[in-house]
């Protein structure tokens, strides 16, 4: 599995089932959308030169808060004994390697609304005996008290501010809400297999999902409307891993997931429109209409990002060679500047800007 530590949390980017490849089956459900030869949005993908962290890298966590900001976290020197998580930040002045705490591994996820205030989820080499939560006040990266008793998964950030997390306490899983220097849980699952995704618009729209284990055990999606959690059907036969959750508007959220068949089909987009869900298949190198095919059973999974037009970017392992654009109907290609996997994508706030880390360490940008 492309991913460290050992024994990591689930990740909405790396999954193992043993095995080599299966073959892939069409994917279950009404599907919309298909590929056609035409240009994707203007723009070009381009790479941007940083300071190149050691050994074999990957970058599992990309965040933009305005034009003139972003941060970049991952791991360098992957799975050997000197792993060491590494957070790059880009300014008007260049680019620099941050500070972090000693002895962690691994950043798996990066979240900002402010150059001066981020967030990040590190792990030390066993996620289960040291997970951080990290902050930056615009000088330092610095340990910060997460929820009491509880390792955390994934975390964003609410227009208010608000910074939600779920995680794992016992044998179950939460989501608890940080204001004002205090956390609050708002969830608890028991016996659940974890919430691994989850995305805020306000402090009243939220949502968070994790993984269905089988036909019999449903998919955990859960939508957050200020006062109480609702669980929300998913509507297919087959339980599924939502991977992540790309919050847009109330109107506009993407769900990218993985469907719990036995034939193992590739991940597929799914978009709430508000009121129902529509499921749009990913095409393949040479799929022009985005039917399933074969897939390892032992890899990256791929990431999204909204692309401010009502749209979204997608970096499949299916077909490294591009990335995807789907504007709501029709599936385009961009060449990327190598033929890698974007492990973490994300959008510069008010524009179609759009920054990407890879599977080597390295950076992409679309202006």
């Amino acid at each position: 599995m492309d991913r460290f530590p050992p024994d990591p949390l689930l990740s909405r980017r790396a999954f193992a089932l043993g095995g080599a490849a299966l073959v892939g089956a069409a994917v279950t459900g009404t599907f919309a959308g298909s590929a056609r030869a035409a240009a994707p949005p203007p723009g070009e993908w381009v790479d941007v030169p940083v300071p190149p962290p050691a050994g074999r890298s990957q970058l599992f966590g990309i965040a933009a808060p305005d034009r003139r900001h972003v941060f970049a976290g991952g791991t360098e020197n992957a799975f050997q004994p000197d792993a060491r998580a590494v957070m790059l930040h880009g300014t008007p002045r260049g680019w620099t390697r941050a500070v972090l705490p000693e002895g962690l591994a691994v950043v798996n996820d990066v979240r900002a609304r402010h150059a001066a205030n981020a967030w990040a989820v590190a792990a030390g080499r066993n996620a289960q005996e040291r997970t951080d939560l990290l902050h930056w006040n615009g000088r330092r990266w610095t340990a910060v008290a997460s929820p009491a008793g509880e390792r955390l998964q994934a975390i964003a950030l609410d227009r208010t501010g608000g910074l939600w997390a779920t995680g794992f306490s016992g044998d179950g899983a939460t989501v608890s809400v940080r204001r004002h220097g205090q956390w609050t849980n708002t969830l608890t699952l028991p016996e659940s297999s974890g919430l691994n995704a989850v995305a805020a618009g306000s402090a009243s729209d939220v949502w968070a999902g994790g993984i269905g284990n089988s036909q019999t055990v449903t998919t955990p999606l859960w939508h957050f409307d200020g006062t109480d959690w609702t669980r929300v059907p998913w509507g297919s036969q087959w339980a599924h891993w939502i991977l992540q959750i790309e919050y847009a508007a109330p109107d506009d959220v993407w769900f990218y997931a993985l469907e719990q068949n036995p034939l193992f089909p590739p991940p597929t987009l799914h978009h709430w429109d508000g009121s129902a869900f529509t499921v749009h298949a990913i095409p393949g190198p040479s799929d022009p209409v985005g039917e399933a095919g074969p897939l390892s059973a032992v890899g990256f999974l791929g990431s999204i990002a909204a692309d401010g037009r009502g749209g979204v970017w997608l970096s499949s392992p299916r077909d490294p060679a591009h990335l995807l654009h789907f504007d709501g109907a029709s599936w385009t290609r961009a060449t990327p500047p190598v033929s890698v996997i974007a492990y973490s994508m994300t959008r510069v706030p008010h524009t179609t800007a759009m920054w990407a880390g890879t599977q080597i360490g390295t950076v992409w940008r679309r202006s």
